[in-house]
């Protein structure tokens, strides 16, 4: 029997246990955003996902509704907030504008045949590094323009755009400034962003810090690359709404 398959033959065997366990833990962090644990869950990787059962996903989520629930009901200190531990939804969700997109297709380009990147991963697309039904890009992998439209628009709304809302819970945020911290969470991933100075610094209203913070992103292995320079640069200008920056920056690519 092979790895995969005596995991899965033990995760059948334990769901229950484990719905039961998911729901304590559910119960535990009812504190936090309901959306940080479903951006946890849709960033697990596929490999990952295929071990655990329908029926345990459908008890996950059974969990995650409660969770909610319990969430309203729960009474919210001032401290947590600003912690970015529990969110209040926004009558209107804030969503990724165009010159975020504009920016982040200017810096990623397409390719419609895999690469390496400068960091060493194989990329396709607008820089995607993982199919969105799962699977990681391989060498020798080729999609079709409208793949890599279609994706990136997936992978942004289902990945990235709802880690950044979950990270800056209720803070006041404007289109600009949580366009550029989709851009940012794009380009260094869900749980980087999650846990960087630029969402604590947001979460705590100081958006002077937050827009430098974008610059501490700017290394590949240790070593400061210009190309990253440049990019957070662009990102912390539309943060700031400084239009003006972001044209000089992107050669006139993405003009307000």
């Amino acid at each position: 029997m092979t790895l995969l398959a005596k995991g899965r033959a033990l995760a059948r065997a334990w769901y229950a246990h484990a719905a039961g366990a998911a729901a304590a833990i559910a119960g535990l962090v009812m504190g936090l955003d309901p959306n940080l644990l479903e951006a946890g869950w849709q960033t697990m990787p596929a490999e990952l996902r295929v071990l655990i059962p329908a029926k345990l996903a459908s008890y996950i989520s059974l969990a995650l509704l409660t969770g909610v629930w319990l969430v309203g009901k729960a009474p919210r200190p001032a401290s947590a907030q600003v912690f970015g531990l529990v969110g209040r939804a926004a009558a209107t969700p804030l969503v990724t504008g165009p010159l975020a997109i504009a920016l982040m297709q200017h810096f990623e380009h397409c390719a419609l045949v895999a690469y390496r990147c400068p960091a060493g991963k194989w990329t396709i697309g607008w820089g995607m590094t993982y199919y969105p039904a799962g699977g990681r890009v391989k060498p020798g992998d080729r999609i079709t323009q409208e793949q890599a439209d279609a994706m990136f628009v997936q992978l942004l709304e289902r990945d990235f755009a709802p880690a950044v809302r979950a990270a800056i819970g209720a803070a006041a945020t404007t289109p600009a400034q949580f366009g550029a911290m989709v851009a940012l969470c794009y380009n260094i991933g869900a749980l980087r962003f999650s846990v960087s100075s630029v969402a604590r610094r947001h979460r705590a209203g100081d958006a002077a810090g937050a827009a430098t913070a974008f610059g501490l992103w700017n290394k590949i292995d240790g070593v400061v690359s210009d190309g990253l320079v440049r990019r957070r640069a662009a990102e912390a200008a539309l943060y700031r709404e400084d239009y003006a920056s972001l044209k000089a920056l992107t050669f006139g690519a993405v003009a307000a």
